[in-house]
């Protein structure tokens, strides 16, 4: 998948010098207010991509952090990036025995009780169509994206339950893609993950537990195989960019916050309306 991902960027690349537009995209942030002062969250798949800037954001904003991921590598250069108040426990998601103590590991190196979890952690195989799944993309895929996030959510509700305060907010990272129907396993796990979570969500809001979804676009990130600093330029999007992972770390600190305690159980789809058009 390494050759393909080198090859698609080559592409990508030549595609936009002969087409001759060059877009940067610079982020408008909110000026950190301490939203998320005093609460302890738990970032999956939080050594790069998105999950990082999910966590550099919920820093910036007073929050402490524990990201997980599968390598130690990588976490722990995230962690020495981001700073103390940053922790990581090396954690697969697809391993659900492992799912079962994660909170409570999470809370013995917070020294508190988990507030919030982000589910993030996915994977994309980019198979263009039924014909070029096999089993074993489809094995992975699923078990990371749906039964990974399926299990995060239930488990890290389990576990709010078992708490005096059962209040606790959930933000589970989906797609654009689960707006549409459609025949890869990326895009059919993140269909099946929004189901989910506007279903659980409407069962445990009279606990005080919020869970909602955010639903990026093309964002650039090492799963995308777009570079943040490079061209943004992307013909299909409704304004010709592809977004950064700031933005969607801003739709993510809002929701982890008290001040959308009004919203739950909905799916925050960032790419622009582009879901609404036909693909």
């Amino acid at each position: 998948m390494e050759i393909k991902k080198y090859f698609k960027n080559i592409l990508k690349s030549i595609l936009n010098k002969e087409c001759g537009k060059q877009i940067t995209v610079n982020v408008l942030t909110t000026s950190p207010s301490e939203k998320l002062k005093g609460k302890n969250i738990l970032i999956t798949g939080g050594g790069r991509g998105l999950g990082y800037y999910i966590a550099k954001r919920a820093v910036l904003e007073g929050a402490n952090v524990v990201i997980t991921g599968r390598s130690q590598e990588t976490l722990k250069k995230a962690t020495d990036k981001l700073g103390d108040t940053v922790k990581y426990l090396v954690f697969d998601v697809r391993n659900v025995e492992d799912v079962k103590t994660l909170f409570a590991k999470a809370e013995k190196i917070l020294g508190d009780k988990v507030n919030a979890l982000v589910s993030n952690a996915g994977i994309s195989l980019h198979e263009g169509d039924f014909r070029n799944v096999t089993e074993e993309n489809w094995d992975m895929q699923i078990d990371t994206n749906l039964k990974g996030n399926y299990f995060a959510v239930t488990e890290f509700i389990k576990y709010l339950e078992g708490k005096e305060d059962k209040s606790g907010n959930i933000v589970v990272i989906t797609s654009e893609r689960a707006k549409r129907p459609d025949d890869i396993p990326y895009g059919i796990s993140k269909t099946a993950t929004s189901s989910f979570v506007q279903c659980i969500a409407t069962k445990v809001i009279a606990e005080g537990i919020r869970v909602n979804g955010i639903g990026p676009g093309v964002t650039a990130s090492d799963m995308t195989g777009f570079d943040k600093d490079g061209n943004m330029y992307a013909q299909w999007q409704p304004t010709e960019r592809i977004f950064m992972p700031e933005e969607v770390a801003e739709v993510a600190t809002f929701l982890l916050s008290d001040v959308s305690s009004c919203i739950n159980g909905e799916i925050i789809t960032c790419d622009q309306g582009r879901y609404i058009s036909r693909w």
